[in-house]
């Protein structure tokens, strides 16, 4: 009923309660594999190969990252192949850990170019002293602090210059920038080919959509987009989402936030008794009681298991 007919993809580590949920309520094929993770593993398997000391294992992490970071299939392949070059083993072991959910030409779903839990990790630190208050203070604390900016961004919107703001601003002139020198051709319809001087790409300017993915997993114009648009003459900034402009983040803020009175919540004596407002008493609840386990807390990560 949340969702209606929205296709949600849902991006985590691969822990096998997760996988298994998702797979049942969302489909295994609208789930996204962390890539932070999947490195760290697979930093943990060369470990074990001892694949040409230190230089090495910089060397086969950066291939990595051009097998998760290529757009193209060709890319991937041409990636894949320099890593089965450098070693098989290697290879092998990213063919068999699924690379069709962390993988960016390989994932057809759109999820928004996220590769990792940094979004998570960020409101995790923005709410790092509070998450340890109990969940009524907590609740309030959160409210206080989403209110504050939700007003900051808000306030922020006088300040754009035009009908998309500062940051979508630098990403397309960047953008433009890269696609300055992209030679176009004009084909019938809303479909144009675009030469990057590597390999030919389509961009479609009514369905918003090129060959790289980047377009449709962001909703900024890549710089083939770009390239293309330009050369019909448009202003690049229409053909960003409706999100990114002006007038739909006015009406995302124009609401209002009601806040949590309190002045009616119950009271706890000292005895541990509960009373509220109108004098009724009520037994008191006392949490779990917890045993610290032996040894230090853990900090680093466990290793996610294999699929």
């Amino acid at each position: 009923m949340v969702i209606g007919e929205r296709d949600v993809i849902i991006i985590s580590d691969r822990h096998q309660g997760i996988i298994r949920s998702v797979s049942e309520v969302f489909g295994s094929e609208n789930h996204a594999h962390y890539y932070h993770h999947i490195k760290e593993n697979f930093s943990s398997f060369l470990t074990k190969l001892n694949t040409k000391g230190r230089k090495g294992k910089e060397n086969a992490l950066q291939m990595l990252d051009s097998i998760a970071y290529a757009r193209l299939d060709c890319d991937y392949e041409v990636a894949m192949d320099t890593l089965r070059t450098f070693n098989h083993d290697l290879a092998k072991w990213v063919e068999e850990n699924n690379p069709q959910h962390w993988a960016i030409s390989k994932f057809k779903k759109m999820r928004w170019d996220k590769m990792t839990s940094n979004l998570a990790e960020s409101f995790n630190s923005w709410l790092r002293h509070e998450r340890h208050h109990n969940i009524n203070v907590f609740f309030i604390e959160h409210m206080d602090k989403l209110g504050s900016l939700l007003v900051e961004h808000k306030n922020g919107l006088v300040k754009w210059n035009g009908c998309i703001g500062p940051k979508i601003e630098e990403k397309i002139a960047l953008n433009i920038g890269k696609g300055e020198n992209y030679i176009t051709y004009l084909h019938l319809g809303s479909l144009m080919k675009v030469s990057n001087g590597k390999a030919f790409l389509e961009v479609d300017l009514m369905e918003r959509t090129c060959t790289c993915k980047a377009w449709q997993m962001s909703g900024i114009p890549c710089d083939h987009a770009c390239a293309a648009i330009r050369r019909m003459g448009f202003d690049v900034s229409d053909y960003v989402d409706d999100w990114y402009k002006y007038n739909l983040q006015k009406k995302i803020y124009s609401g209002s936030m009601r806040t949590l009175v309190t002045h009616d919540m119950p009271m706890i004596d000292e005895d541990g008794t509960v009373h509220d407002a109108l004098g009724h008493t009520y037994p008191f609840l006392n949490p779990p009681t917890t045993k610290r386990s032996l040894g230090r807390p853990r900090k680093r990560r466990i290793e996610s298991q294999f699929m």
